[in-house]
């Protein structure tokens, strides 16, 4: 039997908690990246293969990372796309607050190796993980205290952010 995924969430505690939770489809993800996100307090970093406009380019998503970022000088938020294409020419929520609040958000595109791999996750704090399996469909889990392999996906993402290139239409232009 499968439990609904807002009670499996009632109990999620980022670095406390010690199962994961198994998501399936996309209202599932909506629900569980607001959680790992409301409950974070230093650093989101996110790998994505073109902003994913079903999941990211939400309202409330992107009311949720701006209330992240707004809670203390010292809260970050990086995100690093293979493709900028799609959200670029039809608009994006996550790119419009990146724009607003530049110095907590950034936005990066993969270099053309990196974007080869299917990956598509987010890290909160070094700590919980939320990834997708594979680039197709919305199957994946939300791991609340995935030390070794939330620290090891960060690292990661330093290396790839070094490699990667920034990304001219996301940011604002001041006239």
């Amino acid at each position: 039997m499968t439990i609904p995924i807002e009670l499996a969430l009632e109990s999620f505690r980022l670095g406390e908690s010690d199962d994961s939770i198994r998501l399936e489809g996309i209202d599932a993800f909506h629900k569980a990246q607001r959680v790992l996100i409301d409950q974070s307090r230093r650093e989101i970093l996110i790998v994505t293969p073109d902003l994913e406009p079903e999941r990211y380019n939400d309202p409330e998503f992107a009311s949720a990372l701006s209330s992240f970022v707004r809670r203390s000088k010292i809260t970050e938020v990086r995100i690093l796309v293979a493709d900028p294409t799609m959200a670029t020419r039809w608009g994006h929520h996550v790119i419009t607050i990146g724009r607003r609040l530049t110095s907590h958000i950034k936005i990066r595109q993969l270099s053309e190796e990196d974007a080869r791999r299917p990956e598509a996750w987010m890290v909160a704090d070094d700590i919980g993980m939320l990834r997708r399996d594979g680039r197709d469909g919305y199957i994946g889990a939300l791991l609340p205290k995935a030390i070794p392999h939330a620290q090891k996906a960060r690292r990661d993402f330093i290396e790839m952010w070094e490699r990667s290139v920034e990304v001219a239409d996301f940011r604002q232009l001041h006239l």
